[in-house]
């Protein structure tokens, strides 16, 4: 089962296998930064439902146009944090006051929930699932080598574009040392274990992956300092903005001016 967990969640981790193919994918990736954080930003900003709801379908028009399966991306953008965020915003229907739908009464127990409650519930979980979107959606549509070639060209603090790209590369490192250890660790027993020893041997396992991991940063440390790392991450490709990085930037700024235009002008709900 561990190992069942340790395998998907490599899978969810990695990212390479859509980032070759699409519309998104041969834009710029810097481009492509700046222009999802507009959009996210722009998320943020609004307060109606219209707005969240047509970033939703641009999202989901982006996903279509990158050859990235909806299902998939659907999933993907779904499973975790937005259902999170719609558990976190299940009691503002009940304390937020405004005009009752539903009152429900037991004996000196009243429950109400409110049309301006469902409301901002429902805001809450639009806006998070439109940024979780648009986020998944610059991971799938780049190659994280981009990404970080982005962040230094963009001039992201060093110790910061430094720490992700090391990051990234030794979250494979330690998912493959834990399912070593855990299929070493099956390959011992015997007998099915209680769960209290099941607990037992995990923690164990846990700490001594901690312990490793530790010993392995320090190690690599060493070699880059003795190789002559200065923080800064060198790259022989040369970043150049063509015609559709432009398109792919004048639409993300013309979908911004559209949500807020319906934001505040009051078009929609």
């Amino acid at each position: 089962m561990l190992r069942n967990f340790l395998k998907t969640f490599q899978e969810t981790v990695y990212n390479e296998r859509y980032s070759t193919r699409g519309a998104l994918q041969q834009v710029d990736p810097r481009v492509k930064l700046l222009s999802i954080a507009a959009l996210v930003v722009s998320a943020v900003a609004v307060r109606t439902i219209t707005p969240l709801l047509i970033l939703l379908m641009t999202a989901f028009a982006f996903c279509a146009s990158s050859r990235i399966p909806l299902g998939f991306f659907f999933l993907r953008t779904t499973i975790f944090i937005p259902i999170f965020a719609g558990v976190i915003s299940l009691p503002l229907p009940f304390i937020t006051p405004g005009v009752a739908l539903v009152s429900l009464e037991y004996g000196n127990l009243a429950v109400t929930i409110t049309s301006e409650g469902l409301y901002r519930a429902t805001q809450f979980t639009l806006r998070v699932w439109a940024c979780v979107a648009l986020s998944v959606l610059l991971i799938l549509t780049t190659r994280f080598s981009k990404f970080i070639e982005a962040m230094e060209h963009l001039r992201f603090p060093r110790i910061l574009v430094t720490m992700t790209a090391v990051t990234y590369r030794f979250i494979f490192l330690f998912i493959n040392e834990a399912y070593r250890m855990a299929l070493a660790r099956e390959s011992r027993i015997i007998k099915r274990l209680r769960w209290r020893e099941n607990v037992k041997s995990l923690a164990n396992m846990i700490a001594t992956l901690f312990i490793r991991a530790h010993e392995r940063g320090e190690k690599v440390y060493l070699a880059m300092i003795a190789r002559g790392h200065s923080g800064t991450l060198r790259s022989l490709h040369i970043m150049k903005c063509t015609k559709k990085d432009w398109g792919f930037a004048t639409i993300s700024i013309l979908i911004c001016l559209a949500m807020l235009s319906v934001e505040y002008l009051r078009l929609g709900v």
